[in-house]
């Protein structure tokens, strides 16, 4: 069986009994979390730290939601503490941000891209 078929069947199983969000909400907020990443890491580039704190904020609440999703699913502890990393290394870079260390804040961005890659493996939709 594919990864992709693999990929499928556990996001379906995952998605039953999940009355408070779907698995839409789930790709939506998997989506914003790219772009938000993209632009947190740009932001960051150009020392722009207003643009670089709302991104990081936005991180910050999209990963608490991909946490609440996947609380209480079973097989998704994994998912949970990718969700938890992610939104940790969200606040670490807006603390760097609120300090000027754009250095700091900007392994903190590269932290959660690279997180992204690990999670998506078990977890992304189509």
């Amino acid at each position: 069986m594919s990864t992709r078929w693999v990929s499928v069947a556990l996001l379906a199983t995952l998605s039953l009994g999940a009355p408070a969000h779907d698995i839409f909400d789930f790709d939506d907020w998997m989506q914003r979390i790219e772009d938000g990443s993209l632009d947190l890491q740009r932001h960051i580039a150009a020392r722009n730290t207003d643009g670089a704190a709302a991104a990081a904020r936005e991180l910050e609440e999209l990963y608490a939601l991909m946490e609440e999703f996947f609380t209480n699913r079973e097989s998704s502890a994994d998912a949970i503490r990718y969700s938890r990393e992610g939104r940790d290394f969200a606040r670490r870079a807006l603390r760097e941000l609120d300090a000027g260390r754009f250095a700091a804040a900007r392994r903190d961005a590269l932290s959660i891209a690279h997180g992204c890659r690990d999670c998506h493996s078990s977890y992304k939709p189509l």
